[in-house]
């Protein structure tokens, strides 16, 4: 039996980077999202600098996942809506999906590499010292 998903209020702050919002049935979902990430201390970068070629991470294969064996069941609806009456998140986001009602088949994916680059106490007082005298010039 098709049902009617009926949502009185969402709030969702934010959706990013390969994330569904699906208020409704679905036969086929496959996000996907390939990512990488830098938190650099100090100096500036180019996003050249983290090509996606130089990790073996985003190459390989996903391992494959056997479908799982059929477990019989039996559903009785007594309505054919789905009511929500309400829900805030704060975010969706890396493949991920938000589905009031159905879904028949789900694929996501995310591949993520995380980079936390700190600089070293030398390069932050040669930073700190280049932000005083360039403080000192525009004061002058």
């Amino acid at each position: 039996m098709k049902r009617n998903a009926k949502v009185q209020h969402i709030y969702i702050n934010s959706n990013a980077y390969g994330s569904v919002i699906q208020i409704g049935d679905a036969v086929k979902a496959d996000p996907y999202i390939r990512a990488i990430a830098v938190q650099k201390e100090g100096a500036f970068f180019d996003t050249n600098d983290f090509p996606f070629s130089a990790f073996p991470l985003y190459t390989r294969p996903f391992p494959e996942i056997k479908e799982e064996s059929s477990i019989p069941q039996q559903h009785h609806h007594r309505d054919r809506n789905i009511h929500v009456h309400s829900f805030d998140i704060e975010g969706v986001t890396g493949s991920s999906i938000v589905q009031v009602g159905s879904l028949k088949d789900i694929d996501a994916k995310a591949r993520l590499k995380h980079f936390r680059i700190l600089a070293d106490e030398d390069e932050k007082e040669e930073e700190n010292d280049n932000e005083e005298n360039q403080k000192g010039r525009e004061n002058r």
